[in-house]
């Protein structure tokens, strides 16, 4: 499941809006909302990987946004 609060703060704190992130991933404005409301369940690979490399989250931050256990 997504940290959908620390990944809202990581939006924040680069000035990344809700509208670029879903432009970047290809979706509608409202899609990447309905996503967040859902805790990021329906969340592909590529769309966190394209996600990571627009925010530039270290290997840390996306482990703590996108992964609720430490990757071996």
């Amino acid at each position: 499941m997504v940290n959908i609060s620390l990944l809202q703060g990581a939006m924040k704190n680069r000035n990344i809006s809700y509208e670029q992130a879903a432009e970047v991933l290809g979706i509608d404005r409202s899609t990447f909302y309905r996503r967040l409301n859902r805790d990021g369940a329906r969340f592909t690979v590529e769309e966190v990987s394209k996600l990571s490399a627009m925010l530039k989250l270290s290997a840390k931050e996306m482990q703590n946004i996108f992964f609720d256990r430490e990757l071996a």
